[in-house]
């Protein structure tokens, strides 16, 4: 692999969405629009966390539609191949075409021929249920460094400093008019 200054993450995003049980589950319920958006979400503290790019494709192989791209409120880039093409043959030519570039590339997808052929292109390969195992680590890494915030104040005082706090205090006990 090469010495690499970044990691992009490739994710065959309905693959992950059919191997994580509560994607799957929206999935199933027809709610494949949430579905996505919760994959994305969860992705976004993992990569951010980790230091990644990352995309999703999503098949829109049966479609009549041409590629879409964007990009969430996150950062992640999802692209939406287009008609007669899979994910797997977009994340193939997007390995192919990043394979000399001095980036890290992890695939994530449990296809197990997807898993072969982004080997070819010296890209790493890790499986659906593996993606979900490290953004759990990571959520809860998160966490645990997360800084436990006191109870914000609200108010003038909390932007004043403690000279100029005793001194309205001053002010307003002694009745007086502080510009006299």
């Amino acid at each position: 692999m090469h010495a690499s200054s970044s990691t992009l993450l490739l994710v065959d995003g309905y693959n992950v969405i059919g191997a994580w049980p509560s994607l799957n589950q929206l999935a199933r319920r027809s709610l494949m629009e949430l579905a996505r958006l919760r994959l994305v979400e969860s992705l976004a503290s993992y990569v951010a966390f980790r230091g990644y790019q990352a995309t999703v494709v999503y098949d829109s192989y049966a479609q009549p539609t041409p590629a879409q791209q964007e990009r969430s409120p996150s950062g992640i880039g999802i692209l939406y191949t287009p008609y007669g093409e899979t994910a797997d043959t977009c994340i193939e030519r997007l390995c192919a075409q990043l394979q000399w570039d001095e980036c890290r590339v992890r695939v994530a997808t449990s296809d197990r021929v997807q898993q072969l052929v982004i080997g070819g292109y010296d890209a790493e390969w890790v499986s659906a249920e593996q993606l979900w195992e490290e953004v759990q680590q990571a959520q809860q890494q998160i966490r645990r460094i997360k800084p436990k915030r006191s109870p914000s104040k609200r108010g003038i005082d909390s932007y004043l400093d403690a000279e100029t706090l005793a001194r309205l205090n001053r002010w307003r006990l002694s009745g007086q008019d502080p510009t006299d």
